[in-house]
């Protein structure tokens, strides 16, 4: 049986990774009050909708249990437990698809719900991510992909250092931009 990772937190964020019976619940799409009694979070109405997601993940972490602290979390208000959007990695870091970018990185992603947004809680949980596994665990370089018509998370990415290096059309998503923070800019970002 896999422990469950600790939470990573930050000021007003409480970063819960999802286990597999939270995963397995979701994509099987059991009620919001059983998802919230299984992560101890008051979990969105929002997250409902993501059952793809918590089944490619539960699948993710079935096969190599070790990528459970690599996963997607829920992201909850520190002071009420709401959970206010999702965000992770895509992998362990240096997996075999981002080694033509940045072999030794990991590609991050988030989601903030719409009636929590520009409320600098992207920044909060990019920022912590981008800590955790840059000094917890040695990460040198982060990846991101992102559509070039999500004009806010395009300008989050660039102010927090990334920068794009390609493009590549996505099955379901269409354009998207990879872009990179190189180790200076990690650093640079965590005031390190």
């Amino acid at each position: 049986m896999t422990m469950t990772p600790p939470d990573i937190l930050t000021p007003r964020l409480r970063l819960r990774a999802m286990g597999a019976d939270f995963l397995g619940a979701s994509a099987d799409g059991r009620d919001i009050d059983e998802l919230s009694a299984l992560i101890g979070l008051k979990v969105a109405t929002a997250w409902l909708r993501e059952s793809a997601l918590a089944a490619l993940r539960l699948q993710d972490v079935t096969t190599d249990p070790a990528s459970l602290p690599w996963s997607v979390r829920a992201l909850a208000l520190r002071d009420s437990g709401e959970m206010v959007g999702h965000a992770g990695f895509h992998s362990r870091p240096a997996p075999d698809y981002l080694a033509p970018y940045a072999a030794d990185a990991v590609e991050i992603g988030y989601t903030i719900y719409p009636r929590h947004r520009r409320q600098g809680l992207a920044r909060e949980t990019l920022v912590a991510l981008i800590r955790w596994a840059h000094v917890e665990h040695g990460v040198p370089r982060f990846v991101a992909s992102v559509s070039p018509d999500n004009l806010a998370s395009c300008a989050l990415l660039a102010t927090a250092g990334f920068r794009r290096i390609a493009s590549f059309i996505d099955d379901i998503d269409g354009l998207e931009y990879v872009l990179l923070l190189d180790a200076p800019d990690v650093a640079h970002l965590l005031g390190t």
